[in-house]
């Protein structure tokens, strides 16, 4: 899903498992990246560590006792949240060098 980046990146988690999804409400990650210049090495490296470090919280870490298949969604869930997240930051970064 993409969503409209004003101040801050939204990310979506609607690639999680269908067994998931009918459990839990559809959730947001919003990153805040007010302040950030992304078409700087250094403004890019803070916004991806933000990102990761949002997206650890937001997809299960604790996955240790989780089932096979409960470790494989939470890896599932990281992987697809932090790949919209890097569009998004890329789609950003696109608009914040045209704006210059």
């Amino acid at each position: 899903m993409k969503y409209e980046i004003l101040t801050s990146l939204f990310v979506a988690a609607a690639t999680l498992s269908p067994a998931v999804l009918a459990a839990e409400p559809e959730a947001t990650l919003r990153i805040d990246l007010t302040g950030i210049d992304l078409t700087t090495p250094r403004g890019a490296a803070a916004a991806e560590r933000r990102i990761d470090r949002a997206v650890a919280r937001f997809c299960r870490n604790d996955v240790e006792h989780l089932s096979f298949g409960g470790r494989r969604a939470a890896r599932e869930c990281r992987e697809a949240v932090r790949v919209d997240a890097l569009a998004q930051l890329d789609d950003r970064r696109v608009r914040q060098l045209a704006a210059r």
